[in-house]
């Protein structure tokens, strides 16, 4: 009887000034789930420094590669576990990889924030998570098309069409 190895699933912007919150994650979860392969996602040009802080696989995006492509080696990859490494103080940029995290479908998702102590959730707590974070951005467009709906409100037709009341008198 052969027993498959578990997958972890790691998530990050690979930046640079990254690489130390990266190796301690990696560091995290081998600790954590010993004997574990960890895949991470990134681009061909942070592959290789995925691969030197310790991800045995990268998955490739970018560099002319479909959304759907990576999106269906992610669901045959089934991660036990992802891993997110959040790059900067506060989480609200991590959209996208909070996205990937429940597309790829693991059942515990470990949270590395930069200021703090890492944390495990599961597919509903980064649900909500996207929710909010998806429904503040949403609601931040709708307000800059209200804005823009009431300066158009305030402005006459005939001052768009001549290019303002005072025009016509220069």
């Amino acid at each position: 009887m052969t027993t498959s190895r578990e997958r972890v699933l790691l998530l990050t912007f690979a930046r640079r000034e990254e690489e130390d919150a990266i190796r301690r994650a990696v560091n995290l979860l081998r600790a954590e789930l010993p004997g574990a392969e960890i895949a991470a996602v990134g681009t061909p040009v942070s592959a290789p420094m995925l691969s030197a802080l310790g991800a045995e696989r990268v998955i490739i995006y970018g560099g002319g590669r479909r959304v759907q492509d990576v999106a269906e080696e992610l669901r045959r990859c089934r991660p036990s576990a992802a891993a997110i490494v959040y790059g900067w103080p506060g989480v609200s940029g991590h959209l996208k990889l909070e996205l990937l995290a429940l597309l790829s479908r693991a059942r515990r998702i470990y949270r590395f924030p930069p200021d703090g102590a890492a944390g495990v959730t599961g597919r509903l707590g980064i649900l909500c998570s996207t929710w909010a974070k998806a429904s503040a951005s949403l609601l931040c467009f709708v307000a800059g098309g209200l804005m823009c709906v009431t300066a158009f409100c305030f402005l006459r037709t005939s001052q768009l069409l001549v290019g303002g009341q005072r025009a016509g008198r220069a």
